[in-house]
Order: structure tokens, then sequence, then C-alpha cells
């Protein structure tokens, strides 16, 4: 019984295995291939995505690898510029780089270093710091400077902060002169350096735009800091990214790495229809593989033609059938200028957009590409869509596709940026032409052969500076058509000789000659050597009228000596007015007082006393007249030494106390003991007694007088001392003539005795003495005096 169940069981298995066996081998055959195929669709869609990721980047490579080169030829132009007049003026130097920054060039600002130290700066608003900047004083960027020397070509460096704010690629090119005739070769100049804005750079180029599709990187090729990421992050290179290399002017490059936002797989989307579809096809088999096979198949059409058609640039590139012109690919370069849509510019032939005058030149140029199969280089004019019209150069080659269709592949370039550009520097060599010749009448640029002093060229400021027309000094020679002083004449040979050895770069001198009006004249002549088109050594400079200038000068010395003589003789009458004064006024002083001991009655007791004080206070007057007499005639003698101003400060108080107990005025003191200054015990003690004297005087009743010593916050090594009173106070606009001699301000309606002169024998007693003085006031409130002298 169980032998037949079992039986049984092997029976119906077999049945079953015969019955599904089919759909089983199907199976098991299909499940491979259902795998192979959606790994094949996986592999192509990314394949897809990477080329259309290719292309894209291809487009943003040639665009921004244009840029930058474009910024680079912009700078070669005025490095050229530098390198036929290196001493041009900072005006001019202006007037060109104005220009690179027409258009849509990314430059942010250009600076030239003649001998590595920053002169020239455009623009100069926002950079005034970088004028004058050493680049030996800051070793990284001496580093960069020097290896574009030693490499005598352009070096790309960055992105750096800028201290402006955001950042920016510098591109440094070192500037050579040619000093062949000289024998010295090609001459190190200096380097311009041309700060590239990273921001506008990538703005322009199409690179932000394009990082928010996908994930972008850019990183160092080669080089020290190989490798180095710049722009998004690292990990974009660890993700199986689209590679382009990105070449630079410098001959370095960079890599660019890029992927879809979210990685291949999110980009290519859900395969589960795909996946649907496989399982519909294992069910109809046949056709969907028919579908894949035509869908692989178009799509490898598609990426060959692409691949053919679209390998991008910022040149125009375009297919057209050869019989009709009809116009069949063209990419984004072409079309952006004419102003059509891409649908209506491919109902177009070239015959439509090309103005019908050209149209002989049209022909032989078909006849030149049936002869030779190429045409080109070609100049012509395309018509735009509004009528305007646009200058283009055009290169082509004929080819045939798989019909044996003939077609032209062509390169046309929008010239017109070009063409503009020459226009304007023709333009401004015309300005700059007319620069020389109106560069006024006191001035006369020259050129003249170094071995005959035969002139080749001079402006038009010839009549007014020597009497003479450019006719009558072109192809003539200097010492025939001026009147020069034989001495002059003898000094200029002997320049133009050491030029001409090359021992002199560049020299001024002065030369006088005879005008032919008569009149004696000087002029200041630079000279620095140069070479003519016939490459053969000449002199160049410029001569300046200064024939006024030596006048005023000799004037200015004559009355500056004129000036002297008549201080020194005030100086020595003063002073021996004052010997004679004395004399006298003591026997007045010494009678007054023998009288008063000899007990006269009480009226001429007052008499006496008021005699007694006048003569004291004339005296008084005729010693500090005498102290400023000698001050100014030099006579006054110095003892520097160190003093302890302590004590000297105390007994100046003790000195006016008595005058302060008058007028009920405190005097206060504080932070000079042990403070030692290395000065002039008896002038300082005349200096501090004086500003003490002046704040008790001129204090209000009951007010006070501050006495204070600190260190100078603006010139360490040096102690201030501040005299503060409570006075009325001196008005802004009198503080200049405070230290003035014999000017009191208001003080001759205060009632209170003096010269004026106490305050400026004061200052030029401190002076001396190697320190400052100086006074801060505020009407109602009171004065601040202080001095400042150095501390021992």
């Amino acid at each position: 019984m169980m032998h037949n169940a079992a039986a049984r069981f092997l029976s119906c298995l077999h049945n079953r295995q015969f019955i599904y066996l089919p759909v089983f081998v199907v199976g098991i055959c299909l499940l491979p291939v259902g795998f192979y195929v959606d790994h094949l669709h996986s592999r192509n869609q990314e394949r897809d995505l990477r080329d259309a990721v290719f292309t894209r980047l291809s487009l943003l490579r040639a665009t921004l690898e244009g840029n930058i080169t474009s910024n680079a030829q912009l700078v070669q132009g005025l490095v050229a510029s530098v390198s036929v007049e290196p001493d041009l003026p900072a005006d001019k130097f202006a007037q060109l780089a104005q220009y690179l920054f027409k258009g849509r060039s990314q430059l942010r600002n250009i600076g030239a270093a003649p001998d590595l130290i920053i002169k020239y700066m455009y623009p100069l608003e926002g950079n005034e710091a970088a004028i004058g900047l050493n680049f030996r004083d800051h070793p990284k960027q001496l580093q960069a400077v020097l290896q574009a020397r030693d490499n005598k070509s352009l070096l790309l460096d960055g992105p750096v902060d800028l201290v402006q704010g955001g950042q920016g690629f510098i591109a440094r090119i070192p500037v050579f002169l040619d000093r062949q005739q000289s024998g010295e070769g090609n001459v190190f100049w200096g380097v311009i350096s041309a700060v590239i804005d990273v921001e506008q750079l990538y703005q322009a180029s199409g690179l932000l735009a394009l990082a928010e599709e996908f994930d972008i990187a850019l990183r160092r090729n080669g080089g020290p800091e190989n490798g180095k990421v710049f722009f998004g992050t690292g990990q974009i290179f660890d993700q199986r990214p689209v590679l382009l290399d990105i070449s630079l002017p410098d001959n370095g490059s960079w890599q660019m790495a890029a992927v879809p936002k979210g990685g291949w797989a999110a980009a290519g989307g859900n395969s589960i229809f795909f996946r649907l579809g496989l399982i519909l096809s294992g069910i109809l088999i046949l056709l969907p593989l028919v579908a894949i096979a035509r869908f692989h198949q178009k799509n490898r059409d598609s990426e060959t033609r692409l691949r053919a058609l679209f390998v991008m640039s910022p040149v125009g590139i375009a297919l057209n059938d050869y019989a009709t012109g009809q116009f069949i690919e063209f990419n984004d370069a072409l079309l952006a200028p004419t102003g059509y849509s891409r649908e209506e510019f491919l109902n177009l032939t070239y015959w439509a957009i090309t103005p019908p005058e050209y149209a002989a030149d049209e022909a032989r140029q078909l006849e030149s590409l049936r002869a030779m199969g190429s045409f080109g280089p070609y100049r012509k004019e395309y018509i735009r869509k509004d009528g305007s019209r646009y200058q283009v150069q055009l290169n082509g080659v004929v080819i045939r596709d798989a019909s044996g269709r003939e077609l032209i592949w062509s390169i046309i370039e929008d010239i017109t940026a070009r063409l503009q550009a020459e226009q304007a520097l023709r333009e401004s060599q015309e300005r700059y032409q007319r620069l020389v010749e109106d560069i006024g009448g006191k001035f006369v640029i020259y050129s003249h052969k170094a071995l005959t002093g035969e002139l080749t060229y001079i402006s038009s400021g010839v009549d007014k500076v020597f009497g003479i027309t450019k006719e009558e000094a072109i192809g003539k020679f200097w010492d025939g058509i001026v009147n020069w002083y034989p001495d002059s004449l003898d000094h200029a040979y002997s320049v133009v000789t050491q030029i001409a050895q090359g021992k002199i770069d560049f020299v001024q001198f002065e030369m006088n000659f005879v005008h032919p009006d008569g009149s004696e004249r000087t002029i200041l002549v630079s000279a620095h050597p140069a070479s003519d088109a016939n490459s053969d050594l000449c002199i160049e400079g410029i001569a300046e009228d200064i024939t006024e200038r030596k006048a005023a000068e000799e004037a200015l010395i004559y009355a500056r000596q004129e000036a002297e003589r008549a201080n020194q003789a005030k100086s020595q009458f003063l002073s021996s007015m004052s010997h004679e004064l004395r004399t006298p006024l003591n026997a007045i002083l010494g009678f007054s007082q023998l009288i008063e001991l000899e007990d006269p009655d009480n009226q001429h007791l007052k008499y006496i006393r008021e005699i007694r004080n006048a003569g004291t206070h004339l005296l008084a007057l005729i010693n500090e007249v005498l102290d400023l007499a000698r001050i100014e005639s030099g006579r006054i003698d110095l003892k520097l030494e160190p003093v302890e101003i302590g004590p000297i400060i105390e007994a100046c108080i003790s000195l006016v106390q008595t005058q302060a107990d008058k007028l009920s005025v405190q005097l206060v003191q504080v932070g000079v003991a042990d403070k030692v200054l290395h000065t002039d015990r008896v002038r300082f003690k005349q200096v501090i007694l004086n500003l003490i004297s002046n704040a008790v005087k001129y204090n209000r009743k009951g007010g006070a007088v501050h006495i204070d010593a600190r260190a100078s916050s603006d010139n360490p090594g040096y102690l201030r001392i501040l005299i503060t009173d409570t006075g009325n106070g001196i008005a802004t606009h009198k503080m200049a003539e405070l230290f003035q001699p014999f000017n009191r301000l208001d003080a001759t309606n205060s009632g209170v005795e003096g010269t004026g002169i106490g305050l400026s024998i004061t200052r030029q007693i401190v002076e001396l003495m190697g320190g400052t003085v100086g006074a801060d006031s505020e009407l109602g409130v009171g004065s601040t005096f202080w001095i400042e002298l150095p501390v021992e």
C-alpha cells in the first residue's frame, strides 16, 4: 500500500514538471535576461545622463576658458603698452586701464608694480592702501611674482580672499623691457597684477546657473596645490563624476567634476515602470525586446550626431546644405547675435543673412570650397533680424553624409568686439598724440638721434619755449637752432655721451640759453635712452621752461636773507637797549629803597613805594625782553641734566602762594613726586613759575589751580605736565594768537600787568629743551596749559 502511494506521487510530480517545464525553462532564461536588460537600461540611462552632463559641462568649460583667456588678453594689451612706455604717468595708466573694464570683462582692479612696488592702480578708489605696497615685504605674494618673472609668462593664482570683500583670481604678468640695443637684453621692469572677480567670472560663465542643476566642484590640477578644491566640495570627486580639464592661460589647468543633484541613481528616476515592462516582456517576449532595441538604436544615432555637431564652443558652428545653403544644425553661439529664434533660423539659408554686395565674394569662396575642400579665413557681414549688421570671420570644410549629400561645416566667429577694440586702440593712440601736442606752452617733448643729435620729433610747444617753429627744428641739430650758453652745451654733450655708453638710464639737468627776443631763459631737461623705428639709439625726454620758477626761487631766497638780517638786528637792538635801561633803573630802585629807610611821612612813603613798585615791574619787563632777545639771537645756554621736578614745582608754588592767597585761589598738585626729566633746572623752573603765575593771575576769585603730571599718550618717553585753572577761559578763534610775543589777547582790559611775551618765551624755552607746549580752553570754564619734556 505504501509502495503504491509513493508511485502515484512520483507520477504526479513527473507530470507537473512536464507541464511547467517550458514555463520554468523560459522563466529561468528570462530571469537572467531580465536582470541583464534591467542592468543595461540602468547603465545606458546613466550613460545618457552622463553624456548630457558632459555636453552641458563642455559648454561651461569653453565659456569659462574663454572668459579667463579674454580677461588675460585684455591685460596683455596693457602689458604691451607699459613695455613700450615704462615711465608712463599715473593718469595715462588710468586712461589705458579704464578701457579694459568696458564690455564684458570680469576685471575688478589692475595694479602695476615697477621694481615690485605698486605704483599704479585702477580704479584707485577703494584701493588707495595698495599704492606703495612692496611685494618684497609679503613673502607669499613675492613667491608668486618671482615665479611669473622666472617663467616669463602669466601666472594665475587664486581664488584668494580680497580685503574689499569677496574673492578674486590674481593674474600676474611680468613686464620686460627690450634693451637689446644697450646690450642688456630683456630687462625685468616689474609686474602687472589683475584681479578677476570670482563671483562675476562664475556668473558670466554660467557656472552658478549650472550649479543649481548639478553638484559641481573645481580643483587644481597639478602644481604645489594639486587636488585642492576651491569650488564645491571634494566629495563630488568620489561620486563617479563627469570630469573635464580646464586649460588656463598660464599653461596650468583645473579639473571640473559634476554629478546630478542627489546622485546618478536619483537622477535616473524610478525604474519600476521599466521593470513592469520587463514583466510584460516576459509575457509578450519579443515586443519589449524589439522596443528596447529600437530605443537603444535611436539613442546611439542621437549620440553620434550630438558628438559630431555640438562639441560646444564660444565660437559659432553651423552645418549647411552645400546646394541650397539651408541651415541644418548650429549652436547657440551662432544664433545669439542674429536675433532669430531657433525655428526661424532653421528656415533660413546663409544667403538670406548675407548682404547682397558679398554675392561675388561668396561665389568665389564656394569655388574654393569645391576645388580645395575648404575655405577661409573669410570676413564678411551678417544681417540680424532687426536689419542691423555685424562682422564675422568664417572658416569651413565640405563633408558628405551617409546618403552622399554634400554639407558644409563652418566655424563662424563674431569679430565685432575685436574690431571695436582695435578701433578703440587707434582712437587711444590718436588721443595720446593730441595730448602730446597740447602739453602746454612751457613744455616741449623731443626725440633726437643719440649719435648725431638730429631732431626727429618735437612737440608744438617749441615755438613758445625756444622761439622757433617745428619746421625749423625737425632734421636740424640742437646746437644749430638754439643759442646755448657754452657751459650748458658742454654739460649736455657729456650727458648724451654717458647715455650712449649705457652709464645713465634717466637724468635731469638745467640748461641756459638766449631766447630770440633777447631774454635769458632756463630749462629743465629730462632725458632717457630709447629706440626709434629702425632700432637705432635715440634720446627722448621733456624740456620745461623754468625761467619764472628760478626767478621766484631767487627772490624768495633774497627775501629770507633780508628777514633774517632784520630779525638779527632787532634782537641785537633789544639786547643792547635792555642793558642800557637796566643801569638807570637800578639807580632808581636803589635810591627809592634808601629814601624809604629814612622814615618819611605816610604820604611820601606811599609815593616812594609806588616808584619802587613801578621800577620793579619795569625791571621784570626788561628782563623778559632780554630773555626773548637772547632766545631769538641764539645766545641762551642750556644745561640739560636729570632734574627731579617735585621740589621745583613746590618752590614755584611757594613763590606764588602770597598772590594766590590774595585771590583766595587754591593750589593743588598731584602726580609730580619722583618724576625725573632730562632738562635745564633753571629754565624749567622759569617755565613752571610763569605758567602757575598766569594760572593764578587770570583766575577768578575763590578759584583753583590744579597741577598734574602723567606719561604722554602721543610721545612715548615724554612726561606731560598740566596746569589747569578755573578762570574765564579763552575764545577758540584767539587760541592761534596765544603764544605770539607782545600779544596779551584780552588781558589788557583785565587790569593784570604783563608784557605779553611770557608765553612766547615759555614756548621757545620748552622747544629748545626738546619738548612741546600747548593749551586747551573753554570760555566760562577755564584753561589748561601743558608742556611735554623727555623723561630721564
